[in-house]
């Protein structure tokens, strides 16, 4: 699928393989015809390198707990494709907002064809992803995903009205993390316990592994902004930070004991810095009181108890290859380098 795979996750894969190919084949069928313009556009950004780790986990999450018969592996493999449809469509509208022209080291569809196809292409990809799920004839899917998107909504307002704030709170990152990012892979996993009927404890045990699994992987995303190559990430060091997003790494640094009430100024200083003119020495003080106060390693901390949380949420899971796998994506979320 990805030709993006990292080596740590390249068997989960291949455990997947053959429903993944189905979700690539829902995701190619839905490329308009008649639209040369959306048509490029549309298969442009949906084999853009992304690592559909969306459509796995939720996959997994069916086939961990199944058997599932074929019109389960349908559903499944359908709202796969939808929270990937969903994924990409919100990136399509978040390089617009952001002006990015760049993503995963290729160029944007705003940059290529300019904001207004982006946007457009974007709208094409949730109005099929609302075709698709229509097309199951399962309410409780519907509302599902219609909650995931007015969570991405909230968590996209939210992020716009803080970001160049030197005056962050955890709730509102918690609050940006959930709607923006963990919502997703929430509804994916739970979405696989309604298809498959489980008890209602059940389903809600999956959402949390896929609540928590989002969260540790927006967290591990934030420290790669500071510990990454601009090679490895495919976006300049500091990026998030240059465009206004003080993530987990500022936020833990900034309440640190280890910084001293000076240093902590001139961490700000350095931050609001960072956000008017952005120079190597500005992003090396910030990178040097971060390693000062540990707050790299406090971050790595963070995920791993997000991580701790998704293990034991998974518990009710009989053993198996597919549950080992879930298993092994958290492993491979606090080792990911992009």
């Amino acid at each position: 699928m990805s030709s993006v795979v990292s080596p740590q996750i390249q068997e989960v894969f291949t455990l997947v393989m053959d429903p993944l190919h189905a979700v690539k084949d829902s995701l190619l069928a839905i490329i308009p015809p008649d639209s040369a313009v959306l048509a490029e556009t549309v298969q442009y950004s949906l084999t853009g390198g992304g690592k559909y780790l969306r459509p796995v986990v939720t996959l997994l999450s069916g086939a961990a707990t199944g058997p599932q018969d074929s019109e389960q592996r349908h559903h499944t493999v359908e709202v796969s494709a939808v929270a990937e449809m969903i994924h990409v469509a919100t990136l399509l509208h978040d390089d617009v907002i952001d002006m990015s022209d760049l993503r995963r080291g290729k160029q944007t569809v705003r940059s290529k064809w300019g904001n207004k196809v982006s946007i457009l292409s974007g709208d094409y990809l949730l109005a099929q992803a609302s075709l698709k799920l229509s097309l199951l004839g399962n309410v409780r899917l519907v509302s599902i995903f219609a909650q995931v998107l007015a969570d991405l909504c909230d968590g996209e307002v939210e992020q716009m009205h803080t970001s160049f704030s030197l005056t962050p709170s955890w709730d509102s990152y918690h609050k940006k993390t959930i709607g923006k990012t963990a919502s997703l892979f929430s509804a994916g996993c739970e979405s696989a316990g309604v298809i498959n009927q489980l008890p209602e404890e059940q389903i809600q045990a999956l959402k949390t592994y896929g609540r928590n699994f989002g969260i540790a992987f927006q967290i591990m995303d934030d420290l790669l902004d500071y510990t990454a190559t601009e090679a490895e990430m495919g976006k300049p060091v500091l990026d998030d930070l240059r465009n206004g997003l003080l993530t987990a790494p500022i936020l833990l640094a900034l309440e640190s004991p280890k910084l001293t009430e000076a240093q902590r100024i001139t961490l700000k200083q350095n931050v609001e810095t960072l956000f008017q003119e952005p120079s190597e020495t500005v992003i090396t003080t910030i990178q040097d009181l971060l390693a000062e106060c540990e707050a790299i390693a406090a971050t790595r901390q963070l995920a791993h108890d997000y991580v701790d949380e998704a293990r034991a949420a998974l518990t009710f899971v009989a053993s198996g290859p597919e549950k080992q796998a879930l298993l092994s994506l958290l492993d491979y979320i606090l080792e990911r380098r992009s």
